[in-house]
């Protein structure tokens, strides 16, 4: 049975407000081997976005530049929007292979792996990996959401969080949600 609590919608091109203003209020956490390009994506100036490019699009407990990345993005920065954008295709976030890779990324995609393996098996392996990008999006949304910066900010009302997948193929992104979500 595939898990519904996933849902996929275009990404329109005002999904992400369009500040247009030389000021980053959007953080962007994409993943190193992706040829995504946040500006092309989301249709702004690459000045309104920070960047932080890592293994899988993955926030990892304990992971000094992430954090620090995020912290200064929040607090200081004050950036409105946090995007996670993983991309279909990743050599990191697949189902099938991670050889190389190891410590707490490995650990987090194999525990991820294993809470939805009833669901992955019953796809073919493309789109095994696909629905896996997905859900890696989704549990990256779930880690942040965890920092106490980034739950301030969502409580006061000043700070967004979108999960985006890349398709390098069609060079479009779509978004992400969690099946009760509606945006």
């Amino acid at each position: 049975m595939i898990d519904t609590r996933l849902q996929r919608a275009p990404l329109k091109p005002d999904s992400i407000l369009d500040l247009q203003q030389a000021t980053q209020h959007i953080l962007w956490i994409g993943c190193c081997d992706s040829n995504a390009k946040e500006s092309t994506v989301l249709n702004i100036l690459s000045e309104e976005i920070f960047v932080l490019r890592n293994l899988g699009n993955m926030i990892i407990n304990g992971d000094l530049s992430c954090e620090t990345t995020v912290k200064h993005a929040v607090v200081d920065l004050q950036v409105k929007h946090i995007v996670v954008c993983g991309h279909y295709g990743c050599r990191i976030v697949n189902t099938t292979s991670r050889d190389g890779l190891k410590g707490p990324w490995s650990s987090k995609l194999n525990v991820l792996h294993s809470v939805h393996e009833e669901d992955l098996n019953q796809l073919p392996v493309r789109e095994r990996d696909r629905f896996f990008v997905e859900l890696n999006v989704l549990d990256q949304i779930r880690s942040l959401r965890q920092l106490s910066e980034v739950t301030d900010a969502i409580t006061l009302g000043r700070l967004h969080i979108h999960g985006l997948v890349y398709d390098s193929e069609t060079e479009k992104a779509c978004r992400v949600l969690e099946r009760h979500q509606n945006h």
